[in-house]
C-alpha cells in the first residue's frame, strides 16, 4: 500500500491494528493459478477491508474483474449474514500479477459489458466494479531499486533476470541493516528467499537456514554466505561465458532441474506420449501424478 497506493488515506492507516481474515473466497476451479489475503484495516474512526488477489498463472484472464467482484461478494455475504452487519464497510481491490505476458485484461467490469447504443439508457443502472492493478513486470526498475525494502525486493527477483539474482545477494545485505529492527519483516523476507531458491533449484538445502530463522541476522548472513558461494561457483564452472547469457542458462538449467526434481524418467516419458497424442492436460495430470508446473515444463520441451 505504502509504495504503490498512491492515496491520502493510505498513509494514516494503523497497521499495527491490521488483522488477517483467516478466509479465502478463490473457487476451487483456480486455486492452483492465484490466492487471496484479506485484511481488516483501521483508521481514524472506521474500518475498512484490504482484498489482495494475487494472480500467478502464466496467462492473463480477461474477466479477471468479474471473479474479483464474485469474491468480494462472498465477503460481503458473510458480513451480512454471519456478522449481521447493518452497512457495509469499504472493500479496497488490489490484483497483485506477476507472470511474464503484458496484463492486457480489463481493468473494470464496465469494460466487460457490451452496451448498444439503443440501450445507452440502461448505463447508470450497469454495475460499477474496478480493482486496483499492481503489475509486476510494468513496474519501471529503477523505481524498485530505490524503494529498497522487502516487497520491491520481491518483486525484482520475481521479474529479473540472472544478473539481477545476483545483485539480490548484495541487497539483502543492505536489508539486513535496514530491518535490524523489524525481525518480523526480515523473517519474512528471508523465509520467501528461502523458499523462492529452493523452488528454482538454486539452493538445494534450506533446513538449517529455516532453523534459525528466529534469529534473522543469523540467518540473513548464512544465506548471504551461500549465494555468494553459488555465484562464484556458477562462474567458475563457466555459466558465466558470454557474460550475462552463460549465466541466464545456467539459471534456466537450474530452474528446470528444480521443477522435475523427483519426478522418474517414466512419468516423463508418460507425459510427453500421452502430449503427442492430444489427450487434455488435466487427464495428464490424473494419470502421472505431476504437478500442474511440472507438466508445464515438459510441455515446453516437448
Amino acid at each position: 500500500l505504502q509504495s504503490f497506493v498512491s492515496m491520502d488515506w493510505v498513509h494514516h492507516i494503523d497497521f499495527t491494528k491490521a488483522e488477517t481474515i483467516d478466509k479465502s473466497y478463490v473457487s476451487d476451479q483456480y486455486k492452483e493459478y492465484e490466492a487471496d489475503i484479506i485484511y481488516k484495516l483501521y483508521f481514524k474512526d472506521t474500518e475498512l477491508y484490504l482484498y489482495l488477489l494475487i494472480e500467478f498463472q502464466s496467462t492473463v484472464d480477461r474477466f479477471i474483474a468479474f471473479r474479483m467482484l464474485q469474491y468480494i461478494m462472498e465477503l460481503y455475504r458473510e458480513l451480512i449474514y454471519k456478522h449481521k452487519c447493518k452497512r457495509l464497510p469499504v472493500v479496497f481491490p488490489i490484483l497483485i500479477y506477476n507472470g511474464d505476458k503484458k496484463w492486457t485484461a480489463p481493468l473494470s467490469l464496465q469494460e466487460l459489458i457490451e452496451i448498444p447504443p439503443v440501450l445507452k439508457q440502461c448505463e447508470p443502472y450497469i454495475p460499477q466494479f474496478q480493482y486496483y492493478p499492481i503489475i509486476e513486470n510494468a513496474i519501471d526498475k529503477t523505481t524498485l531499486h530505490s524503494m529498497m525494502n522487502v516487497i520491491s525486493t520481491v518483486f525484482l527477483l520475481e521479474t529479473g533476470d540472472a544478473e539481477e539474482f545476483f545483485k539480490t545477494v548484495d541487497r539483502i545485505r543492505e536489508l539486513l541493516h535496514i530491518y535490524d529492527n523489524e525481525p518480523l519483516l526480515l523473517r519474512t523476507l528471508l523465509y520467501w528467499l528461502l523458499q523462492y531458491l529452493q523452488l528454482h533449484g538454486i539452493v538445494e538445502e534450506t533446513a538449517r537456514i529455516i532453523s534459525i530463522l528466529d534469529k534473522p541476522q543469523e540467518a540473513g548472513t548464512m544465506l548471504s554466505r551461500t549465494l555468494e558461494k553459488i555465484k562464484k561457483d556458477l562462474r567458475q564452472e563457466g555459466f558465466n561465458q558470454g557474460v550475462q547469457v552463460g549465466i541466464q542458462k545456467g539459471i534456466q538449467k537450474g530452474m528446470k532441474d528444480g521443477l522435475l526434481r523427483g519426478v522418474t524418467q517414466e512419468r516423463i516419458n508418460i507425459a510427453r506420449n500421452l502430449l503427442k497424442h492430444g489427450m487434455d492436460e488435466n487427464s495428464i495430470l490424473k494419470i502421472t501424478k505431476l504437478k500442474k508446473y511440472q507438466l508445464d515444463e515438459i510441455t515446453k520441451d516437448k
